[in-house]
């Protein structure tokens, strides 16, 4: 069997610095890219919020990093139905999980269809003012158990639901042109 030549060895070692050159910028591109955008949008949340994504790693615009955080923002606001569930219906506690879940149901119609619809068609002041006004369904909640028992129950969803909603309607905004003067 033959030995290699340098020649070709010198080839073999100059594709495979290539490839790896052009695989490096990608990934530190979507970091930095990433960064740019939550940098503009002043919330220090922004990052960490939009990391908990996996899809994140294959946004490439401003208007995907927006899809992204819209579904973070509805997931949050889709895990109050499991929380009642686990109360007798006759207690203070599974009623006031159910006005927590009452504000988080239209919470997500608003995310969901609206927001959503107001996103895809350009409309994006809407759909901020649809994202920020989702995020009280989170202040809602919390006056309704407040003095009861679940109040720890809904404090980790509540303050999801609030940082995934300000990340949305931030990196919405980013969407909207400035006005001209």
């Amino acid at each position: 069997m033959a030995t290699p030549t340098p020649m070709l060895l010198l080839a073999v070692a100059a594709v495979v610095m290539s490839t790896a050159a052009t695989l490096l910028p990608t990934a530190t591109g979507d970091a930095v890219f990433l960064s740019s955008i939550c940098n503009k949008t002043h919330n220090d949340k922004c990052a960490a919020v939009l990391n908990s994504s996996p899809d994140t790693a294959d946004a490439a615009t401003v208007g995907d990093l927006a899809t992204i955080a819209l579904d973070l923002a509805v997931a949050a606001a889709g895990v109050i139905n499991d929380k009642a569930s686990s109360y007798d219906p006759s207690s203070p506690e599974y009623n006031a999980l159910r006005v927590c879940g009452g504000a988080y149901f239209d919470a997500v119609n608003d995310l969901d269809i609206d927001a959503r619809d107001g996103l895809n068609s350009g409309d994006y002041a809407t759909a901020v003012n649809l994202v920020s006004g989702a995020g009280a369904a989170a202040d809602d909640c919390e006056n309704a158990v407040a003095n009861g028992k679940v109040a720890s129950v809904m404090a980790d969803v509540d303050q999801k639901m609030k940082d995934r909603c300000g990340v949305a309607r931030d990196v919405i905004n980013l969407l909207i042109p400035p006005k001209s003067n």
